[in-house]
Order: structure tokens, then C-alpha cells, then sequence
């Protein structure tokens, strides 16, 4: 039962400790399984898996990610890497351009990148709800044997819960000494295929907006082309704290 699978499973702040295996999520999952690294080839591209290895760990430098810990095992079999937001000004790139521009190293990378600020900028987030932080779920992944389990539920469901924390002020960034930080009003994830859309369904998020995957064109073809009909869309997905 899926209920009994879920009890061996707490979710936990991402810590260094568990580096090596949080990005080793990313690769046998992420990299390869999740529909927009499938769009801009990211699974077939080393070194955009390295630039994006990157962009999480500077990501959870933030100290709001979260990791799905087997407890039986000691194994991290799930990771929600988030993100604070605060709106950028008319004149400045905003953070997934600056690493887009900065940090990526291959076509396939600044696709992937290009995709989520082209998604983000479909719709204001922080003008349609009048907010000046808000807490995104930017990469969510659970190694494959995982499946089932809940630990995507989970992250997801407890993310939801920390930025509730980080607004009431019971919780802190763990990169953070003091209360001196940007406190979320709202939580926002790009969903890609059915089963997180499903996830989101699950925990309560609201579809702001949905983006059909043929859309993006990468190298000639269509993000559709190579994920093909099982997953035609992706959605912006919000939900109030």
C-alpha cells in the first residue's frame, strides 16, 4: 500500500550532507525522465545536466529546498528544489536570466532555461495577486523505483507548509541568521506532465495557466515532437498561504 510505503518516508531541509546524492535524483530522474529536459534534449546532454547540477546547488544555497529521505535505507529518494522570488525591475534580468546568460554552457541548458523565464513571463505573478515574495517549486523529481510511494505528494504538500512557516515567521532559510529575509505570500510551480499536474491537483494548487509543449521549439523540433502525446501541456500553478 502506497499509505504504508509513505509512513518510510520524511521530508527534510536540504543540507550538504546530502549533496552528492540529492543531484544524483537529478540525473537518474530529472535529467532523464521529467518532459521539458526531454523537450530540449537535457537527457541527452552531459554538460546541460552539469550546468543544471548548478543551478540547484546555488538554488539550495537559498535554504528553502527540501529533500525525501528513505528512512529505512537513509537514502534521498526525492528533491524540491525551490526558490524565493521577489520581482525584478523593468531594466534587470531576473535570476533564471542572469544564469541562462552567465552560467549555461550548451544550447540545451539555455533551452530549458529559456523555456521556464518564457513561462514566468506568460503571466505576473506578483501583479495578478499583489505580492512581493513568493516561494517556487522549481525542479521536483523522485528516483524512479521511488514511484508510488508519495514522496513527490510529500515535497510538494511540505513546501506548501514551509513557505506558510517562512510567512508567519516560525521558519527561517536555514542560509539565513536572522528574519532579515523576503517572507513568501504565495507558492508557484511550472507542472509538466500529468502525473505532478496530478500532484498539484492533489495538494490544492489552482492552474493559472497552461502551455501547450508544441510551443517551444528546440534544434528544428517541438518540444512535443520528442515527449510525445502522453504529456501535451504544461501548467502555472499557484496556491495561496
Amino acid at each position: 500500500m502506497a499509505s504504508n510505503k509513505s509512513s518510510e518516508i520524511e521530508i527534510l531541509r536540504y543540507s550538504d550532507r546530502y549533496r552528492e546524492q540529492s543531484m544524483e535524483v537529478l540525473r537518474k530522474s530529472f535529467f532523464q525522465n521529467e518532459m521539458v529536459c526531454i523537450g530540449a534534449e537535457v537527457n541527452l546532454t552531459p554538460q546541460a545536466q552539469k550546468d543544471l547540477e548548478q543551478l540547484c546547488l546555488d538554488v539550495a544555497n537559498g535554504g528553502v529546498s527540501l529533500i525525501a529521505r528513505h528512512k529505512p535505507t537513509d537514502t534521498i529518494v526525492g528533491v524540491s528544489f525551490n526558490v524565493l522570488q521577489t520581482p525584478s525591475g523593468p531594466e534587470d534580468a531576473n535570476y533564471f536570466e542572469q544564469f541562462r546568460d552567465t552560467k549555461c554552457k550548451t544550447d540545451s541548458s539555455r533551452a530549458l532555461m529559456q523555456y521556464m523565464i518564457t513561462m514566468d513571463a506568460k503571466v505576473n505573478l506578483f501583479e495578478r495577486f499583489n505580492v512581493k515574495c513568493l516561494l517556487e517549486i522549481m525542479f521536483l523529481a523522485t528516483l524512479p523505483n521511488y514511484e508510488g510511494q508519495g514522496a513527490g505528494t510529500l515535497l510538494v504538500a511540505e513546501s506548501v507548509r514551509l513557505a506558510e512557516k517562512l510567512k508567519s515567521g516560525q521558519a527561517v532559510p536555514t542560509s539565513s541568521s536572522s528574519e532579515a529575509f523576503d517572507k513568501p505570500q504565495l507558492v508557484s510551480a511550472l507542472f509538466t506532465s500529468r502525473k505532478s499536474q496530478r500532484v498539484g491537483e492533489k495538494v490544492g494548487f489552482t492552474v493559472i495557466n497552461q502551455v501547450p509543449h508544441s510551443e517551444f521549439v528546440y534544434k528544428g523540433k517541438t518540444f512535443t515532437d520528442r515527449i510525445g502525446p502522453e504529456h501535451p501541456f504544461s501548467t502555472l500553478v499557484v496556491k495561496h498561504i
